[in-house]
């Protein structure tokens, strides 16, 4: 493993890939969530329905870890991987005027697709205490 480039973090994070969003359930378990996100430079912005299994365990538990990864296809016997893992604090609020879930629909579709009205969505914000980012090869 090998610490990533500042270049490849910022190309992994533009990538329209998705995290991998795990949060705690009240026994401790882990659940992992695939969501589209946005980077703003300082925080994972995601969006969801009010009513998902993550967004309640996020409620209860705002303990969560992300992890954002791409294979870059297969060279010999080998798979490698750029991957950013990252470990912080979700915080929860209201995105039913849609800002948040229009902006990440754009990264990953190239345009809003019009899914309002966006009255049931939240806006999930995971602020990294930890990140890293590494390369297998």
């Amino acid at each position: 493993m090998r610490p990533l480039r500042q270049s490849e973090i910022a190309g992994l994070l533009a990538d329209d890939i998705v995290a991998h969003l795990a949060t705690l359930d009240a026994a401790g378990y882990p659940h992992v969530t695939p969501l589209w996100f946005l980077w703003d430079g300082a925080a994972f912005r995601l969006t969801s329905r009010t009513t998902r299994p993550h967004v309640r365990r996020i409620r209860a538990n705002p303990r969560v870890g992300l992890v954002v990864d791409h294979e870059l296809g297969r060279r010999g016997d080998q798979r490698p991987n750029r991957q950013i893992r990252v470990v912080g604090d979700a915080q929860l609020a209201d995105d039913a005027d849609g800002q948040w879930t229009a902006r990440i629909r754009e990264k990953y579709l190239r345009a809003d697709a019009g899914l309002g009205p966006y009255g049931d969505r939240v806006l999930i914000t995971v602020s990294p205490t930890l990140f890293v980012p590494l390369a297998s090869v």
